[in-house]
């Protein structure tokens, strides 16, 4: 049974960001899939090899899976575009151009999927020839787990050659997926459809509809384990809590306390464990490189190079304050929040029960920001605003249209003060409050439940 069989024999649940990268397939450019290990890289993959074979008829002998943690295949791709070539061509010779035949584009193409781009020791010339010689042959998929790495492998920025995608652990819809709960991610789709802030406005929620007390006692029930143990696929799987803690624990050993390490040579792994921790402790709160530097003993310089590595890593995201004034979004001190919350309660090891944690709020607040991340533009577009005295708001989509967003733990209808203050100010057409359980339009804010945004 040839590998590609195997991977069509298995059982996979389909991910939102897979309609995106399909219609990417026609096109000439290497597709990039970039993100932490076990978000999914390699099952989305695996999707798109069965997108291929099924739906497009393509036949299992024209499609390659290269995994580069595999000694053979690291050797083979070394070895050069032109080995690579013959071992395709080895295994599925190239077939006769047939004139007039109505052939499709993917019909004529071969397809190979590369895992862990970033173990090749030039992928910047593998690409570039295959792109730049090939692309009506062969078409290209890889995944890397480091933006960082990529970008120092990748002799220059590949323009034109390559689309890059950011893939990350499961939002909430597609955890209630990997939960067997399709009722309940459908209930959601129906009330609150999932299309990007910029230039939707008050219409993202306008199909506001009664929700009932059963549906929702389930849905903050999944939701509160969410926001525990976080959305690696692997994890979300799992019904025991000590064997989430257990894959969570590994995930912590070997992504951040070994491979981070290895791959960038960590001159203080001790530091540096240290900052992770205290950024795990401040989720939502601002961060100053300046204090951290003093706390810890090190040059501020080497605390923004590991905040910059656990960016380009996936662990964690620095957002900016939101001002008119362009230039002062440079100077003012960012917001951090981890891509997975399951993997910030492990780094703390603290895994009680909501309403049992003085972080709950900050909790959700990371939950929402972790699902904004499917309806922005991109997580850049993410902020938040602050006034140096008192007035601030959780989240501003900095698109087309400026929405402001305000999470709250409890449920409410009550108007927070910022948000209204920000809404004069910068005249935004709408504004959000997440909340527990309010679904309803007040005085041109908009309450939801936080498991819909």
């Amino acid at each position: 049974m040839s590998n590609i069989t195997q991977i069509l024999n298995k059982s996979l649940i389909e991910r939102n960001i897979l309609p995106q990268i399909i219609k990417w397939i026609p096109e000439k450019e290497a597709l990039i899939l970039l993100g932490s290990r076990q978000v999914g890289k390699t099952s989305l993959l695996y999707l798109l090899i069965r997108y291929l074979a099924v739906n497009k008829g393509i036949a299992e002998k024209d499609i390659f899976y290269l995994d580069l943690e595999r000694i053979d295949n690291l050797e083979l791709l070394n070895a050069g575009v032109d080995r690579l070539l013959d071992y395709i061509y080895e295994q599925s010779p190239e077939p006769r151009e047939i004139s007039g035949s109505g052939q499709s584009p993917e019909n004529s193409r071969k397809f190979v999927f590369i895992d862990e781009i970033q173990y090749l020791d030039n992928p910047t010339n593998i690409l570039k020839l295959l792109v730049d010689h090939h692309s009506d042959r062969i078409k290209i998929f890889a995944t890397g787990s480091s933006a960082l790495t990529i970008k120092k492998k990748f002799k220059d920025s590949l323009v034109g050659r390559k689309i890059t995608f950011e893939v990350y652990s499961l939002d909430f819809r597609e955890y209630l997926l990997f939960k067997n709960e399709r009722e309940l991610k459908d209930l959601i789709d129906k009330h609150s459809p999932v299309p990007r802030f910029s230039g939707t406005g008050h219409s993202d929620f306008s199909q506001l509809k009664p929700i009932s007390d059963i549906s929702h006692q389930k849905l903050i029930k999944h939701y509160f384990e969410y926001a525990l143990f976080g959305g690696y696929p692997a994890v979300a799987m799992l019904n025991e809590h000590a064997k989430k803690k257990k894959y969570l624990e590994d995930i912590y050993n070997s992504y951040i306390r070994k491979d981070i390490n290895a791959i960038f040579s960590l001159e203080n792994i001790t530091a540096f464990n240290k900052i992770v921790k205290l950024l795990s402790l401040n989720i939502g709160n601002l961060i100053n490189a300046q204090d951290i530097s003093k706390e810890i003993g090190i040059a501020r310089q080497t605390v923004e190079k590991y905040f910059s590595i656990l960016e380009s890593t996936y662990v964690c995201r620095f957002i900016s304050p939101y001002f008119t004034n362009k230039k002062k979004e440079i100077v003012k001190m960012p917001k951090v929040y981890f891509y997975d919350i399951g993997l910030r309660n492990r780094i703390i090891n603290d895994f009680r029960k909501i309403d049992e944690r003085v972080d709950a709020g900050a909790l959700i607040e990371n939950v929402v920001f972790k699902n904004l991340l499917k309806r922005a533009e991109t997580v850049e577009n993410i902020k938040f605003w602050r006034l140096k005295y008192g007035s601030e708001v959780d989240f501003v989509i900095d698109e087309e249209n400026i929405l402001p967003l305000e999470v709250k733990l409890k449920e409410t209808d009550n108007l927070p003060a910022g948000m209204v203050s920000f809404s004069r100010k910068y005249k935004s057409k709408t504004a959000v409050v997440a909340n527990k359980k309010t679904l309803k339009q007040k005085n041109g804010f908009t309450f939801v439940p936080f498991y819909l945004i």
